[in-house]
């Protein structure tokens, strides 16, 4: 019984900030930021080191199960509001994500593991590899699923409500497909055995709209999500105007895609390998958030063929004037600063400060909406001040 009570203690106080009027009028400037309209740039951080982080894992009670995800799950919550919120957004509710089972795509990866490295077999050498693969027949668990969300409702006890939530699609299939061969290799592969990648990707797609099809089949999808790819996902344009309320279909929905391993190829094979095949698939969908680490800035025409795309995220390694110029507010201009800012032997907060206004400033020049999102974050050297710290000049920064 002592073990619920920390569960419902911890509740109540996420319930308390959930109630705030702040969470209203932040998804206001979300949906402001995702509908292109002219608003302070939005800032988020995400993708943590946990491990680093003193956000109350030696206090914990619950031993395993929902008890313990959910006193996991709370204590995050509460730490990251209490020490950089930026604009993060605490929900009404704790969503129980749906069941579902085989619905990974090609052979499973064969990876060897040196400390925080991994490093992939090389799998997948023929064509005929590639055509002999099948898309999966995915499982769900309706009964599961409703266990799990009672559970989660005893545990709770009302005071925050549990809610059985959809799952989103990740639509990078490059960066999947790189699990399963190596980048190095891809890279020759576009050059000495085009016929391959072109087989290689097509087959790829194809087993990933046969499971995009199973998802809106089973009411999988999650319509109108708060989040995608690490940012506010708040947006008027969805769901669509013919959602039924129940089962969400793509339309209703963002997914996100990137092909980070094309970083080091030209826009005309980066649009012949990936972004004209991928029209099709992306644009089933919704809203789309497009790339992550790989640099843009000269991608951004190539980019526009896809015509359901909303944001185009800007790495550190892109040139961020020629990207403000590109996308001069057609999109939402999605910063990510870099993350080795908080991983330096020292926290430098002229430097942080200077990244920050750079961007912001060459966005205002070109009219571009404009997200700040740190992420990637794999250390802050056992600093957590940092991030609190980067949060403080991000905010100073979009607000000044």
């Amino acid at each position: 019984m002592q073990n619920r009570e920390i569960i419902r203690e911890l509740a109540k106080r996420y319930a308390e900030i959930a109630a705030l009027p702040h969470q209203q009028e932040t998804i206001d400037g979300w949906r402001t930021l995702n509908g292109l309209q002219s608003t302070r740039p939005m800032v988020r951080i995400d993708q943590l080191p946990w491990e680093e982080l003193p956000w109350g894992e030696d206090q914990m009670v619950n031993p395993n199960g929902m008890a313990r995800q959910l006193e996991r799950r709370l204590r995050m919550t509460l730490y990251a509001w209490d020490h950089f919120k930026a604009d993060m957004v605490v929900l009404p509710y704790i969503g129980i994500s749906k069941t579902v089972r085989n619905d990974r795509l090609g052979p499973d990866a064969e990876v060897e593991r040196k400390g925080l490295s991994q490093h992939f077999s090389e799998q997948l050498k023929t064509i005929e590899e590639v055509q002999a693969l099948q898309t999966p027949v995915i499982e769900v668990d309706p009964e599961e699923d409703e266990r799990r969300f009672a559970e989660a409702n005893e545990l709770l006890d009302g005071i925050v409500p549990a809610r059985l939530t959809g799952i989103g699609r990740h639509s990078g299939l490059w960066d999947l497909i790189s699990t399963k061969i190596s980048p190095e290799r891809m890279l020759y592969d576009l050059i000495d055995r085009p016929e391959y990648v072109e087989v290689l990707i097509n087959k790829f797609i194809e087993m990933e709209s046969g499971i995009l099809d199973q998802y809106e089949e089973h009411g999988l999808l999650e319509a109108a999500p708060p989040e995608i790819h690490c940012t506010g996902a708040f947006v008027d344009d969805l769901p669509s105007e013919d959602f039924d309320g129940v089962h969400a279909k793509a339309k209703d929905t963002w997914t996100f895609s990137m092909a980070q391993m094309f970083s080091e190829v030209s826009p005309g094979m980066d649009e012949e390998y990936n972004l004209l095949p991928m029209k099709p698939l992306l644009e089933r969908y919704g809203l789309v958030y497009y790339g992550c680490c790989e640099p843009l800035h000269h991608k951004i025409d190539i980019v526009r063929k896809i015509r359901n795309v909303r944001k185009i995220s800007v790495s550190p390694w892109a040139k961020k004037e020629m990207a403000a110029e590109a996308i001069h507010g057609d999109y939402v201009f999605s910063a990510k600063p870099n993350p080795s800012h908080v991983a330096m032997g020292a926290f430098d907060e002229d430097l942080v400060r200077k990244d920050l206004q750079e961007t912001v400033e060459a966005c205002r020049r070109h009219n571009t909406p404009c997200e700040l999102i740190l992420k990637d974050i794999s250390t802050v050297c056992n600093d957590p001040q940092r991030l609190t710290r980067w949060e403080k000049i991000a905010m100073d920064v979009v607000k000044g």
